[in-house]
């Protein structure tokens, strides 16, 4: 067992940005010019053209599984090392043939839509195209907002230099963005990590620090913002879209009844995360939390740190709770050197799971310090991780799952790794007020957090329909929504105005209104566990992994129909999913009383 945070290994993919990463762009580039020609010259789709329709979507597919596994490489190298510039041209070519391959799609994408239903749907019962049908057919559902094989082309081909360019103009100003802390340069990347330190005063100056930070860059940070929404909203006027929402719930494969109904159930039951707020509060000293307090970890006695061997353990033994196979899972990772954990300079924050289709493999990526958090942190990816693993042998469109369902696993593996540290026998009260207080801490990010991310940007882009918004104004909107939704919990004179600024999830290109599937995610991967421990994890264990399997193949409303028999519209599933943090904050109430009697 490795005594250090790990390195990952990527060689199984490429070992460099090489000539054999470039013959394979090369191919990719190859394949596309010959598939653009032979998706112009594609003849409408009837009985006799079957078969040329039939080989050019799966040609499509091929080429496809091959760029992806491309950008799987790229991107984790540029999420090692910032200033890594093969990775960030390798990152802009990558981008080029994106937009190739999203032109090539464009008459295939109007083919299927002006296809008549008899037509289509005997081209989807061609065996060649099984597990391929949940894909085309949300491609043929997009034709009808398509601007046309020309348009969509031409939108594809200004992205690059147009709405893409914006993200990675932001990425590239916020990457190498720093504020100060008495004297300290501390990169903009590790706000959040500050903002888990037990100092109030170290807390806020870096809340007040990277908030001058990016007041600096205000001009290029309100410039990406407005450029990316604005691109957007051109786009979806064009495409007939009235309400920006509609793609991101098309791109989630959620109803809108099914989110109103959601955070509807989110919204009444909030009270759950302000109660613990509230009482957090107390227990820092403060009348209210100001948002530098809301990550802060609580002064219950002194913890030990945890080392990288114990975090292995603590994880593969909470698997192995659940099931033997999940256990076995994750010492796979491990032992491949498919986890990159070790803290250094340059490294982009966060952590995620990336994939590669080609190889059938993921890699997980994290900055290992320690803290309790690293190891839900680590065991969350392994679940996404896990996720990707039991769908390897499904054809590429079959594993491609909204963002809706891309957290279950994620959030049951996290879950697993708490519950084995608050029934661990040799616990002690400080511990376990720790873990709940952390438990508490993601229930608040989902109720809270996220719903305010989700206001703002329905806010912002309600403003932006009207023009261009000004510095002052993104944070006078980001200001009213945190009040709004946290409500008392939260120091009205202690908000982050800049939050819009510094969260990535508002600039990525590629998707709008990253937030509200965190929260889906969140209480379906708990509806999920509920289940789990209703009926016992071994009997479950299948019906689990076939619902994993299946998030590629259906919309949110039809896998929950199908593998659990739950109907995502009605409100009785998502109340039951929070009815595990009502009792976590009984418990932590609970221990608060006893403690404060003691």
């Amino acid at each position: 067992m490795t005594a250090q945070p790990p390195r990952w290994d990527l060689s199984s993919w490429f070992t460099d940005f090489g000539a054999a990463f470039d013959r394979w762009l090369d191919e990719i580039a190859a394949r596309l010019v010959e598939l653009d020609a032979r998706a112009d010259a594609l003849a409408p789709l009837d009985a006799q053209t079957a078969e040329t329709w039939e080989a050019l979507l799966l040609a499509i597919e091929d080429v496809s599984t091959a760029l992806q596994h491309a950008s799987a490489y790229a991107s984790a190298r540029a999420a090692t090392d910032v200033t890594d510039e093969a990775a960030q041209a390798a990152t802009a070519r990558i981008a080029s043939l994106t937009a190739v391959v999203d032109g090539v799609e464009a008459p295939v994408v109007a083919g299927l839509g002006s296809a008549d239903a008899a037509t289509f749907e005997a081209l989807m019962a061609r065996p060649a195209l099984d597990g391929a049908q949940f894909w085309l057919r949300r491609w043929r559902a997009r034709a009808a907002r398509a601007l046309g094989t020309a348009g969509e082309r031409l939108a594809a081909d200004l992205g690059v230099d147009g709405l893409h360019a914006w993200a990675r103009l932001y990425r590239q100003v916020t990457s190498a963005m720093s504020f100060e802390i008495d004297g300290e340069q501390v990169p903009l990347a590790w706000l959040r990590s500050e903002l888990y330190r037990p100092d109030a005063d170290r807390r806020a100056k870096a809340l007040s620090g990277a908030s001058a930070a990016l007041a600096s860059r205000s001009t290029v940070l309100t410039a990406a913002l407005n450029g990316i929404s604005g691109a957007r909203l051109t786009l979806d006027r064009h495409r007939g879209v009235a309400d920006p929402l509609d793609e991101a719930l098309f791109e989630s494969a959620i109803d809108r009844e099914t989110l109103d109904v959601m955070m509807g159930v989110v919204d009444e039951r909030a009270e759950i995360a302000r109660r613990y707020l509230r009482l957090k509060a107390r227990l820092l000293g403060t009348d209210a939390l100001a948002w530098s307090d809301l990550r802060a970890p609580l002064d219950v006695g002194p913890r030990a740190a945890v080392d990288w061997p114990t975090a292995q353990k603590l994880v593969e033994h909470a698997f192995g709770r659940y099931h033997p196979d999940l256990a076995a899972f994750a010492r796979q990772m491990f032992a491949a050197g498919h986890v990159e954990a070790e803290p250094r300079t340059g490294k982009r924050p966060g952590a995620f799971c990336t994939r590669s289709f080609h190889a059938g493999e993921s890699r997980v990526y994290m900055s290992f310090t320690g803290y309790g958090s690293d190891v839900r942190t680590l065991a969350h990816e392994l679940g996404h991780a896990w996720h990707n693993h039991v769908m390897r042998d499904l054809r590429t469109w079959a594993r491609q799952y909204p963002m809706t369902l891309a957290e279950t696993a994620s959030i049951v593996a996290e879950t697993l790794v708490s519950d084995a540290q608050l029934d661990a026998p040799g616990a002690s009260d400080a511990e376990r007020l720790a873990l709940l207080d952390s438990r508490l801490g993601q229930a608040a990010v989902y109720l809270l957090d996220i719903p305010t991310r989700l206001a703002f940007e329905r806010a912002y882009y309600a403003e932006r329909a009207k023009g261009e918004v000004s510095t002052d104004r993104a944070c006078a909107l980001m200001t009213r929504a945190q009040r709004d939704v946290f409500g008392d919990a939260l120091d009205p004179d202690g908000v982050f105005p800049w939050y819009w600024a510094e969260k990535l999830h508002f600039f990525l290109s590629g998707r709008r209104f990253y937030n509200f599937p965190y929260t889906f995610g969140y209480l379906f991967g708990q509806g999920v566990l509920a289940r789990a421990r209703s009926v016992g994890t071994e009997a479950f264990h299948p019906t689990y992994v076939e619902l994993l399997r299946q998030t590629g193949r259906g919309t949110v409303e039809e896998v929950a129909r199908a593998a659990l028999g739950v109907e995502l519209g009605e409100r009785g599933f998502w109340s039951a999913a929070l009815d595990g943090a009502a009792d976590d904050l009984a418990a932590f109430e609970a221990l608060v009383e006893a403690r404060a009697k003691a």
